[in-house]
């Protein structure tokens, strides 16, 4: 009863009550909204595989060079000349 006596005390009401958890409701629900809306944003693209990246690099190292040679090897022999006036 003290409390009530003395200036300045904060009294909260059963409205400000009300009110702040209509509020924070109201913040709740405009949160869910906008994760509804962003996950419908990545509807109907194609969900690449979980290890696809994995899948292809360890497809690179099982495959095999002929006589070892690198995936990037060349052909023996010299280089294509280019002609004068050649406009590639």
């Amino acid at each position: 009863m003290l409390a009530s006596r003395v200036p300045g005390t904060l009294r909260v009401s059963a409205m400000q009550t009300f009110l702040s958890v209509l509020v924070l409701l109201a913040l709740i629900a405009l949160g869910v909204l906008f994760l509804i809306r962003v996950n419908a944003q990545t509807v109907g693209r194609p969900t690449p595989h979980r290890y696809a990246h994995l899948k292809e690099s360890f497809q690179q190292r099982l495959h095999k060079h002929p006589h070892g040679a690198g995936p990037g090897a060349h052909p023996t022999g010299p280089p294509p000349s280019r002609e004068p006036g050649d406009d590639r």
